[in-house]
Order: structure tokens, then sequence, then C-alpha cells
């Protein structure tokens, strides 16, 4: 299965699964109204039905808006896109330019000093917001950035699933000046 296939199917597993304590509970009160009666299952069987084709829209929208963010940039788009802590490298980018760039940024709050540079990365329009931290490694002349979608972000929230993907991708973008 490609990485792509794998990101639409973990999200469509865990968007079903977020809502399936919704579902029982509306198929409960169904039957408590009308009692167990074949309209009632009918009524349940369409319900289940509905929140599935739900559940793939809104996996293969997502799925699409994150391969989208990504294209061109080199970051990877797998399943491990929706985790909490996103990582990639760059070549070539001084730590001097890094803090330049983030000060400028308006998305970028906090900015620190030192290496590593640490900061907060709005990847909404929203107060919500990543912990991101840029370390430069002299040795190599790589910038390695990881991005953390804490308690600010609201890692657990349905509609942020993949929010420190995107930020990694608007930070990488950021950096790279495109």
């Amino acid at each position: 299965m490609t990485p792509r296939r794998r990101l639409f199917v973990r999200l469509l597993r865990s968007t079903f699964a977020d809502f399936v304590s919704l579902m029982l509970t509306m198929c409960v009160i169904a039957f408590i109204d009308d009692g167990i009666t074949w309209s009632a299952l009918g009524e349940a069987a369409q319900l289940g039905l509905v929140w599935l084709l739900l559940s793939l829209l809104w996996a293969a929208w997502r799925t699409r808006s994150l391969v989208r963010v990504a294209r061109g940039l080199g970051v990877e788009v797998s399943a491990n896109a929706l985790n909490g802590t996103q990582t990639h490298t760059l070549s070539g980018i001084p730590l001097s330019r890094v803090r330049a760039e983030l000060d400028l940024a308006r998305r970028a709050s906090e900015v620190g000093g030192g290496n590593p540079v640490r900061f907060g990365w709005r990847p909404f329009r929203s107060r919500a917001c990543a912990d991101g931290t840029a370390t430069y490694v002299e040795s190599t002349g790589e910038t390695h950035v990881e991005v953390r979608a804490g308690r600010r972000l609201g890692a657990d929230v349905v509609l942020f699933r993949g929010a420190a993907f995107i930020a990694l991708c608007q930070i990488v973008r950021t950096l790279e000046g495109r």
C-alpha cells in the first residue's frame, strides 16, 4: 500500500472511530423512543452508512490537503503525518538566517535566542499554536526542525489532525524562502 493510501486509511479509521460513541448513543435513543422495530433498525443502519460516507469524504479531503501542503518541499507524506511530533532536516541554512526568517514570519511567535531556537507557530488562523525548535549543527551545516502539537494546539481534536505536519511544511517553506 502506498504511503498516501496508508494516510487515508489511518484518517478514515480514526475519524470513524471518533464518532462511534455518538452513533451508538443516537441508536439507543431511537430504540428507546420507538422500541426495537424494523424501522428503528433501518434508521440505525442508515445512520451508520451516513457516518461512513462522511468519514470517507473527510479522510479524502484531509489527505488531499496534506499532500497539497507538502508539494515541492521534500517533506514525505505518509501515515506518520498525523503524529504529534514532526521533524525535517534542511541543508545550507545558517542559524542567523533561521532566526531572521522566523522573526519576520507572521505566524511565528515567542522566537527565542540561542541554539536551539525555540518558537511558537500558528498553522491556522486561530490562536492555536504548535511548539517548534530549530537546531543548527555546525559540523554538518544542517538545520533540524522539530514541531510538536502540544496542548496549545489541541492535537486530540479531529479538525486539527495533521496540524503539526502542516506547521512543519509552512516552516520549511518560510525558511527556504518560498
